[in-house]
This record gives C-alpha cells, structure tokens and sequence, in this order.
C-alpha cells in the first residue's frame, strides 16, 4: 500500500456525514444518529462540510431533486448512502462502513470524477438545459449573532449554514437569483431576495419548505410548503416524551448548544429503549441556561388571537421549549400535537423577524410530516 492509499484510508477513517430524512425516515434518522455517536463522528452542519451524503428513507420527487442538486455539488471524495425508512442498527453500521471503503478507493474517487467531469460540470445554462425552470441552488451563509445553526450565541459556533434544496428563479438571467427591490418597512426601497430553508437542511422538520422574501435579514414574506409526507401513522405516535426530546435537540441544535442536542438525543434513544435516566436533570439543565433563555425570548410569539384562530397555546419559543421540558420531566401530561396548526401559524410568525430567529421558530413548531396532515 502506497502512501496516497495509506492517506486516502487515515482521511476517510472519520468522515463528517450531512444526514438527510425524508418524511417516512425517522426510525433509520435515529439509527444513523446512534451510529454515528458510538462511532465518535460529528454531522456535517452543511453540504460544504461533507463528503458523505446520507439519505434516511425513500424521498419523495421534490425532496429526491433536492437531494440531487446537494449530492451533485459534493466535492470528491465523496460517498453517498440511500438507507430505507425501516434499516435496522446494523444495516446502518454495515452501510457507513461501506461508505469509508469507497471514500478510501482512489480508483473509484477517480472514476466518479472522470464520469462528473465527462457529465459537464454545473452551470447556470446547463441547469435551464436540465431543469427547464432556472432551478438553482441556493446557499447562503449565515451569522447572524448566533441565531441559528452553527453560530457562536452559545459559544460553540461551527461556521454557517446552508439553506439548502433549491430556489425557484423565474426569468432570471441565466438562471442566476436576482434581487428584486420593493419598500421595506421604514418605507425604503431595499434588495429582496428569495431565498429557501429546507427541504436539504440540518436539524430541519423532514419534508418541509418555506421560501422567504428577504430584505437585509428580515423576513418580509414566509410561504410554507409540505414536499412530502410519510404514509401511513407518524413515528412518534405514542411516544411523546421521545417526542419532544428529539425537538429539544434540534432546538439546541439550531440555537448552537451542540453538547445539549447529543445529551437529548441520547435520553430520547433512552426513552425509545424504555428507559428514563436522567431526566429531570435534563430538563433542569436545559431550564436554566440564561443564554438560551435570552435567545429565545419574545421570539415567535403565538399572540391570544393566534392561540384562538390556531388552536395552539401561546407564548413564544422560550415558552413552548418550558411546555416541552415539562412533558419530558413529567411536570405536564405528555401529549401527541398535530402538525397543521404549526403549518398554517409558521407565516404569520416569520413575518418581520431576522433570519436566525426563524429557524428558532420553525425549530420551536417542529411539525412532524412522518405520518398523515394531522400528525
């Protein structure tokens, strides 16, 4: 074995996976995620972070094109791995480790450039060719004072974060997002720009998309759409309390709290096993971090006359991350929540905050897409 095989193996011993979920791919999601903390690998944040794709169920059109348009732009070395919504714990292990051979195959990393290279690489001409509507990928970095995944409000940033699937650019020249101007709120014409969150995206609600109209980083408008939804039951019905330790993880997740999102996603795996260890802890660590309290404070209030019209209980994401700890250390009745409610109040919410502070938001809502429109 050379030196480049010796290197090749040694770099692909420890790959940073981007986990992608359908709708119908909670149970192989959680799988991947046990899998990779026993291995000791962190999860790409991005798409940018990553050589190894990893798809958790079976995507629907939408959400395959999305999957599509991240697995194209990857950068070799790369390995990808399509894992059903079923696949047990040791299906999951043999996969990831099929994945560090090809990572480590210099002869297949070579042939897979050769037959991207001979494909023609992406352009903005080649995607009207291919997609016939200027359908672009949209990245956009984000640092916004810690308000969102991968920033440093909590001290424990990891650059930015894409924005993933891909954005809709009628008309544009060359298929490229323009900006458009429009009167903000002060009455000045500023850029707006349309950018998309999901459906590719980390710690993101699986089969879900909602397309901003940007000015600065104000949101202006909100469109919220469902790309898919899992058949028959959700996952999560009858298990709440994993539930809702699974949604305090992408919170702390998006809020940059990496060590509080791997400590709930170990008690929610927990859970699942019929174990409980530790939660009242939890929860009262979680409680009284003032960091994240100040984070999420006032942001995406649910006013009296939202709670009426929607049916949901008011208060802001701080208050909706309380009702969760309190189901999760029995302080509350646990409770299954539908996800339409969550759907059709995510506009009005959005309207007027920061970036950041709307991935808080959709992070606070999680609607769950795995079962039916009223999972």
């Amino acid at each position: 074995m050379g030196v480049r095989e010796v290197l090749a193996r040694y770099a692909a011993a420890r790959p940073r996976p981007f986990v992608v979920a359908a709708a119908d791919g909670t149970r192989a999601r959680l799988a991947v995620e046990a899998e990779l903390r026993r291995r000791g690998w962190r999860a790409a944040a991005s798409p940018a972070e990553t050589g190894l794709v990893v798809v958790c169920g079976e995507p629907g059109a939408e959400l395959a094109e999305a999957v599509e348009v991240v697995w194209r732009d990857v950068p070799g070395p790369r390995a990808r791995v399509d894992l059903p919504g079923g696949t047990s714990p040791e299906d999951v292990a043999r996969a990831l480790d099929g994945a560090v051979e090809r990572l480590a195959d210099l002869d297949a990393q070579r042939s897979d450039a050769q037959a991207r290279a001979a494909a023609g690489f992406w352009t903005p001409e080649s995607a009207d060719e291919h997609e016939g509507m200027g359908h672009g990928h949209a990245e956009m970095g984000d640092e916004h004072g810690g308000m969102g995944n991968g920033q440093a409000g909590m001290g424990h940033g990891h650059g930015g974060h894409d924005m993933g699937g891909h954005a809709h650019h009628m008309g544009a020249p060359a298929g490229l997002a323009m900006a458009e101007r429009a009167d903000d709120r002060d009455g000045l014409r500023l850029d707006v720009l349309h950018v998309p969150l999901g459906p590719v995206l980390n710690a993101w609600p699986a089969g879900l998309r909602v397309d901003l109209s940007l000015q600065g980083d104000v949101v202006q408008a909100a469109d919220v759409t469902v790309v898919e939804r899992g058949g028959g039951g959700s996952f999560w019905g009858g298990r709440p309390v994993a539930r809702r330790l699974d949604s305090v993880g992408r919170l702390a997740e998006v809020a940059g709290w990496p060590a509080a999102a791997r400590r709930a996603a170990e008690l929610r795996d927990a859970v699942l096993d019929g174990r409980s260890p530790g939660l009242d802890a939890f929860a009262r660590w979680i409680g009284r971090s003032w960091a994240l309290r100040w984070m999420t404070r006032g942001v995406g209030t649910v006013t009296p006359e939202l709670a009426g019209r929607y049916g949901l209980p008011e208060g802001d994401v701080a208050a909706r991350l309380d009702g969760w700890l309190a189901q999760i250390d029995g302080r509350a009745v646990p409770r299954d929540e539908p996800s339409g409610a969550a759907l059709a109040v995510l506009p009005e919410l959005l309207d007027g905050v920061e970036l950041g502070e709307a991935r808080l938001i959709v992070a606070s809502l999680d609607p769950d897409l795995s079962g039916g429109a009223d999972a």
